[in-house]
C-alpha cells in the first residue's frame, strides 16, 4: 500500500529492496545498510555498552607466556575425538567482546544466522575467569570447563534429537570451535588453519551483530530447537558423509629441519602434500621462505611456514618452537634433519671442525628434542620424532671421524628418547641414508675431499656410491623422503627405537 516504499526489513530475517532496476535495487541496499551503520554507531556512543571492560587485555608479553602454556592444552581437550589445529584472534574488537561484562550471557544466546552455527556450533565455550583475570586460570581448571562444555552439548543432543526426522543417529563432535577468554582474545579450531581462521572471522560478524542489537534492544537468536534442527538438518548431515577421506597427514602439525635443500627439501615437500602443517627451518631463511611459497602455490593451500632456526643455539630452537604454538596451536612431529661434515682424518683434525660438528650433528639433534618433547607432554596427544642420521653410524668411513661420531651420538640420543618417552605415546625413529647427492649442500662442499679419501676422482664418486651398494642403485632425496613419511605415519604405530636403512643395501651397515 504505501508507493513510496523503498525496501522492507523482515525481523529475524534480513532485509529486502527494489527498484525499476537491478542497479537502483543495489543501491537502495547500500543506501539502508549504510543508514543502518549510522544509527547503530550513534547508539554505541549513547549507550557505551561495550566500552567499559570488566577485564583488561593482558600486556603483550604476558598474553604470549599464557598462550605457550595454554594452547597445548586445549588442543588436546578440544581434540578427543579428533586432531584440530587452533587459530587466536586478538584484534581490538575480539577482545572489546571478551572484556566486557556483557559477553558472558550475550555470547550465549545463540548465533547470528544458521549459517553461521554451522561453522561456529550453537554457542561459543566462554571461560569464565577468576576476578584478577586469566593468569589466575590453572590448566585443570580450563580443561574441566571445557569438557563441561562437551557434557552440555551431549545433553542437547539427548533434549532435541527426538524433534528432528529423521531422527539423528550420531552426535557431532561435542567440543567447541569457539573459546572466548577474557584478557586473552577468541581461539577457533578447525581441521587446518583456513578453516580455525574461516572460524575466527565468521565469530567476527556474530560480535559485530550481538553487540550492535544489544545497544538498541536484546540480542535473540534461534531457540533451542529451531537451531538443533538447523545444527541436525539431514541435509547438512548427508553431505558431511559425501565429503572425501582427509590426506594422511592432515590435523597434522611438524617441524622439519634443514629444509632449504636436498633431503630436508624433499621431506618437506611430501607431508605438506599429504596434508600436514609443515614448519620448514633452515639458517638459508630467503631458501626457506621461497620454499613455502612454492609448496603452498602447488597444493593450493597455506600449509607450510618458513622459519630461521640455528639449531646449536638453545634460544633459536626455543623461539622456533615459540612460533609454531602460536601460529597453529601445538606440534605433532619433528623431523631433525640439519647437519653438516667435515673430511679429515683425526691427525690432521682441528678441535674447531670437531666441535661444530659435534655441535650441529649432535648437540643440535639434542636442543631440538628436548624443546619439542616438552611440547608433547604438555600436550598430551603423543607424537613421533625421526632423526635423519648415517649409514657411517654403522659402517663408518675413512677420513670421516668428526662426522661419523656426532651421527653415532644422535642416534644413540635417539635411543634413549625412545626410551624415556614411550609411555607418553612418543616414538623416536632413525633413518640412515647413504650417500644422497641430488641437491644436496652438504655433498657439494665435500666431493673433492671425499673422492680423495677412496682414491678416486670426484667425477667418479657418486658412481662409486652406487656400486658398493647390493643393489646397485643411487639414493635420492624422495627415498628418504618415503621412510620418514612411513615412520610418522599409523603405519608404523607400533614401531619406536628403529633404524631405517636407506642405502641400496650396504651389507656393512645392516643393524645389528
Amino acid at each position: 500500500k504505501n508507493k513510496k516504499a523503498k525496501g522492507v526489513i523482515l525481523e529475524k530475517h534480513g532485509l529486502i529492496t527494489w527498484g525499476p532496476d537491478a542497479k537502483t535495487s543495489y543501491s537502495r541496499t547500500i543506501e539502508m545498510v549504510s543508514r543502518a551503520e549510522r544509527f547503530l554507531a550513534k547508539a554505541r556512543v549513547r549507550k557505551k555498552y561495550w566500552s567499559k571492560p570488566v577485564f583488561k587485555s593482558l600486556s603483550v608479553g604476558r598474553k604470549k607466556e599464557w598462550l605457550l602454556r595454554f594452547l597445548p592444552v586445549i588442543r588436546q581437550a578440544v581434540g578427543k575425538n579428533q586432531p584440530v589445529i587452533l587459530h587466536v584472534n586478538e584484534s581490538p574488537k575480539a577482545l572489546e567482546f571478551v572484556n566486557a561484562a556483557a559477553a558472558a550471557h550475550v555470547s550465549q544466546a545463540g548465533p547470528a544466522t544458521p549459517d553461521h552455527m554451522l561453522r561456529t556450533k550453537r554457542k561459543p565455550l566462554y571461560v569464565r575467569c577468576p576476578a584478577s583475570g586469566p593468569q589466575k586460570l590453572t590448566e585443570s581448571g580450563l580443561v574441566k570447563r571445557i569438557e563441561s562444555y562437551a557434557n552440555e552439548h551431549a545433553r542437547y543432543f539427548k533434549r532435541n534429537r527426538r524433534f528432528v526426522k529423521p531422527s539423528p543417529q550420531k552426535m557431532l563432535d561435542p567440543y567447541p570451535k569457539v573459546i572466548l577468554i577474557p584478557g586473552v582474545g577468541v581461539i577457533t579450531t578447525g581441521k587446518d588453519l583456513k578453516s580455525a581462521e574461516i572460524v575466527s572471522e565468521i565469530y567476527e560478524h556474530s560480535m559485530d551483530v550481538m553487540m550492535h542489537a544489544s545497544c538498541v534492544g536484546t540480542y535473540q537468536s534461534l531457540p533451542e530447537r529451531l537451531a538443533f534442527e538447523m545444527d541436525y538438518w539431514s541435509m547438512e548431515l548427508y553431505k558431511l558423509s559425501l565429503a572425501p577421506p582427509e590426506a594422511e597427514f592432515s590435523r597434522k602439525i611438524g617441524w622439519v629441519t634443514g629444509a632449504a635443500r636436498g633431503i630436508g627439501r624433499s621431506i618437506a615437500e611430501r607431508l605438506a602434500s599429504a596434508g600436514a602443517h609443515v614448519f620448514l627451518s633452515d639458517l638459508k631463511i630467503a631458501e626457506v621462505q621461497s620454499l613455502a611459497q612454492e609448496i603452498n602455490a602447488r597444493i593450493k593451500a597455506e600449509r607450510a611456514f618458513a622459519l630461521e632456526t640455528d639449531v646449536t643455539q638453545a634460544g633459536s630452537v626455543r623461539r622456533s618452537v615459540e612460533t609454531i604454538i602460536l601460529k597453529c596451536g601445538g606440534l605433532d612431529f619433528l623431523v631433525s634433519n640439519a647437519g653438516i661434515a667435515h673430511v679429515a682424518p683425526v691427525d690432521q683434525l682441528e678441535q674447531k671442525d670437531w666441535d661444530k660438528s659435534l655441535a650441529v650433528n649432535a648437540t643440535g639433534h639434542f636442543l631440538m628434542a628436548r624443546e619439542v618433547v616438552r611440547v608433547l607432554k604438555r600436550q598430551k596427544l603423543g607424537g613421533s620424532l625421526v632423526f635423519i642420521a648415517s649409514k657411517n653410524v654403522l659402517a663408518p668411513g675413512k677420513d670421516f671421524g668428526a662426522y661419523s661420531a656426532a651421527k653415532a651420538a644422535e642416534t644413540q640420543l635417539a635411543r634413549i628418547l625412545a626410551i624415556e618417552n614411550g609411555e607418553w605415546n612418543i616414538r623416536v625413529n632413525t633413518v640412515n641414508p647413504d650417500g644422497v647427492f641430488k641437491d644436496s649442500g652438504l655433498w657439494e662442499k665435500i666431493i673433492p675431499s671425499r673422492a680423495k679419501s677412496y682414491g678416486i676422482s670426484p667425477k667418479k664418486l657418486e658412481k662409486y656410491y652406487i656400486h658398493r651398494n647390493l643393489m646397485k642403485t643411487p639414493i635420492f632425496p624422495e627415498d628418504v623422503a618415503e621412510s620418514v613419511a612411513f615412520l610418522l605415519s599409523a603405519k608404523s604405530s607400533k614401531t619406536t627405537g628403529c633404524i631405517l636403512t636407506v642405502d641400496g643395501g650396504v651389507k656393512e651397515a645392516f643393524p645389528r
